[in-house]
């Protein structure tokens, strides 16, 4: 793993914990995060009480693998992992089951973002953040990812259907409250970069994973400090992908 210390002797780890420990350090980026700890048996439980949907993620893991969804109504318990769902009557039960499955692997339990559906689908977005010839941070794309129908997780690698983001957002807002909006996300992925970049500096692009409420609050899901560009190759719009490979290109030559 990599540590990067900061701050009064803080040492973050460069895995899903360390860098929601990191984000936590900015009080403004602290608000649009979902509440994150470990997963332990008493932490599941009570977050579950708390916001009846959670998600169960290892803290060392990419591409959604691994991710389970952890769902509570009056009566039963549902867990799901892939396209596999399994229903149970108690707690124990249920958590039983899940550290099973998990091994020996740390997990964080998230807060579920109930995120806006297309077409009955949920979708989040992935915010591609670079060090343009000036050094300085630029956001080089953004693309909407559609979970395939029973899939947890959005993630490309995952099934994720990559999408054009106004096409997702189209049935929520007008084009032009579109423009306003995507450029808030765009100064969203900025400010996270410019935090992170203080913690992590050897990185040089950022992959932020956005969810967005029913009230289009945006969340932070992740940040990710090697991103996937090749999901931006599967548009049928390859000006963004272009642009990202770009970039990466000339970050390289100027280390």
């Amino acid at each position: 793993m990599n540590t990067d210390a900061w701050g009064e002797g803080m040492v973050y780890w460069n895995n899903k914990l360390g860098k929601y420990k990191a984000l936590l350090t900015n009080e403004e980026i602290a608000l649009s995060l979902p509440p994150t700890i470990l997963a332990t048996e008493a932490n599941v439980e009570g977050m579950l009480e708390k916001y009846r949907i959670v998600y169960l993620k290892p803290s060392n893991g990419t591409g959604g693998y691994g991710i389970f969804k952890l769902s509570r109504t009056d009566t039963r318990y549902r867990l799901a992992n892939g396209t596999r769902h399994r229903s149970f009557s108690t707690f124990k039960g249920t958590y039983s089951a899940f550290q099973r499955a998990k091994r020996k692997k740390v997990y964080l339990v998230q807060k579920g973002i109930p995120l806006l559906h297309y077409h009955g689908l949920p979708f989040d977005l992935r915010i591609m953040v670079q060090r343009n010839r000036q050094r300085k941070w630029e956001v080089t794309g953004i693309v909407g990812r559609l979970a395939m129908p029973n899939k947890v997780v959005t993630n490309y690698h995952s099934g994720g259907r990559p999408m054009p983001v106004e096409k997702l957002l189209s049935p929520f807002m007008s084009k032009k409250e579109q423009v306003s909006y995507v450029e808030s996300l765009k100064a969203l992925g900025i400010r996270i970069s410019k935090h992170m970049s203080g913690i992590f500096p050897k990185f040089r692009s950022y992959g932020i994973d956005i969810g967005i409420d029913k009230e289009m609050k945006p969340w932070i899901i992740e940040v990710n400090t090697r991103p996937d560009k090749y999901i931006f190759n599967a548009l049928s719009d390859k000006r963004m992908f272009r642009k990202i490979i770009r970039y990466e290109r000339f970050t390289k030559l100027s280390r």
